[in-house]
């Protein structure tokens, strides 16, 4: 019985260790891993703006440099004759293609392996520029080095901070969406700067110098956030890394101009966030961390708008999206292991119960069998002690012996003499003679007549029940009864 109640106690133990370990790690464990997931979201959302600003000011200082250029300088305002537009075109151009060598082919290998953390922004990479041109004091087009041909296009038109950037005589940053050719726009992040006369302090034009926000900066903005980059910026991110870095999209508006998803999710993001509304343009908020599924896969996303750019009429920023199945990974494979682990020792548990409870019912089915030799005619048949560990069992074949006893007529068995023989008791067998005769049991037995008719019961009517009774209180008082 002890073994029995034991198996049942352990059963019921481990399944509620199991329930409170799982339940601890649903409620307590996963909302935090969850939560720290959601922290992880805005620092590297903070980190990548604060590199894109970094990158915006480097721009900023080169175009400053080629705008300050003695050649750059005296190229746009100096007096030409002729063809002048022909020929201002010529010098400009050479001017900026001197500026171009000095970044691509004098800096750049003089600053490779170095990392960009440590370069000043003179310095730092990209050292080659989508958009290099200088614009007049009209904000039309005189040379670019990306287009050998472009000349008297009206920029300011389509940019009046161009204007602004040479009334205010100070450089400015912006996002553009530009086409040489007027196809289809991509996004520029540039700088414009003023040059000013050579003999006054008035602008005569201004340099736009102009990086391509593309998926290539989106790989280095993941690779920065996960913190890949070695020394010559090549070396390989570790597996988990690459899981827990998250996705990076730049978007402008209602597109995504640049990222590291693939095609389809792309497009899905872009008609969720945008086309469905899930981004909602009255929020103040310049952060929203949003749970968004993108082909079966389920992710937490962050939008985070760039600074100045929030109140805009077309909001540029950055979204941030990180896979929730590999976030909770780590949680899932503990709950997991509980399960598996309950699950085993909880069969195993089972195993034992049923097995102590065989060995509990055992004794029990030979009691079974007994009874069924008595009712079989066997009225000398004795119980045994069925078990050795089952004193419930072999208590009960001791009190089915006394029944027996009681019931045909025998002697009760003593409680102290063992169980299943009573060749000892009533004075049978080999005795002493000369021992005094044994003192009759205090309960007399009933005869049981099995499949005798019972006998008629005798006429006391002459007067034997009072010699009876005069006998039965002589004993008791010779017993010190009264």
């Amino acid at each position: 019985m002890f073994r029995l109640k034991f198996a049942l106690g352990f059963v019921l133990l481990i399944a509620a260790q199991a329930l409170v370990a799982y339940i601890l790690l649903h409620s307590s464990i996963l909302p935090a891993v969850l939560e720290d997931s959601d922290v992880a979201l805005q620092r590297s959302a903070a980190l990548i703006e604060k590199s894109h600003r970094i990158d915006d000011f480097a721009l900023l200082e080169k175009a400053r440099y080629v705008a300050n250029r003695p050649a750059t300088r005296r190229a746009i305002s100096q007096d030409y004759t002729g063809d002048w537009q022909r020929e201002r075109q010529s010098e400009v151009f050479k001017a900026l293609d001197t500026e171009r060598i000095r970044f691509e082919e004098f800096m750049a290998p003089r600053n490779e392996g170095v990392r960009n953390l440590d370069l000043d922004l003179m310095n730092r990479r990209p050292a080659s520029h989508e958009i290099f041109m200088v614009l007049d004091e009209s904000g039309h087009g005189v040379a670019s080095l990306n287009w050998s041909e472009w000349t008297g296009d009206n920029v300011a038109n389509d940019f009046p901070i161009v204007l602004d950037a040479m009334e205010s005589n100070q450089a400015r940053l912006d996002l553009w969406n530009w086409s040489w050719r007027g196809e289809d726009r991509d996004l520029y992040a540039v700088a414009i700067a003023p040059i000013r006369h050579t003999d006054r302090e008035e602008a005569a034009g201004v340099v736009v110098l102009g990086t391509l926000i593309n998926d290539g900066l989106a790989e280095r903005s993941k690779a920065l956030i996960s913190d890949g980059l070695g020394a010559d910026g090549s070396e390989a991110l570790s597996s988990r890394a690459q899981i827990l870095s998250p996705e990076i999209a730049f978007f402008r508006g209602d597109r995504i101009y640049a990222s590291t998803l693939r095609s389809r999710d792309q497009a899905e993001l872009t008609q969720k966030l945008f086309e469905e509304g899930m981004l909602s343009r009255d929020s103040e908020e310049l952060e929203t961390i949003l749970d968004i599924g993108l082909d079966d896969r389920e992710y937490r996303a962050m939008v985070r708008f760039f600074t100045g750019q929030f109140q805009s009429d077309s909001p540029a920023g950055v979204i941030l999206l990180t896979n929730r199945t590999d976030a909770v990974a780590p949680v899932a494979r503990v709950q997991n292991f509980v399960l598996v682990l309950a699950a085993l020792i909880g069969i195993l548990g089972l195993i034992l119960l049923g097995f102590f409870f065989y060995l509990f019912l055992r004794p029990f089915e030979k009691l079974e069998d007994g009874l069924q030799e008595i009712l079989s005619g066997d009225k000398d048949y004795v119980f045994e002690p069925p078990s050795k560990n089952n004193e419930l069992a072999n208590g009960l074949a001791h009190q089915l012996n006394m029944v027996c006893a009681y019931l045909q007529g025998k002697p009760l068995p003593d409680e102290d003499a063992p169980a299943g023989g009573w060749d000892d008791l009533g004075g049978g067998g080999d005795e002493d003679a000369s021992a005094p005769p044994a003192k009759k049991p205090a309960v007399a037995g009933v005869p049981m007549n099995l499949g005798a008719p019972a006998a008629e019961p005798e006429d006391n009517s002459d007067g034997d029940d009072d010699d009876s009774i005069e006998s039965t209180e002589e004993d008791d008082e010779e017993e010190g009864i009264f």
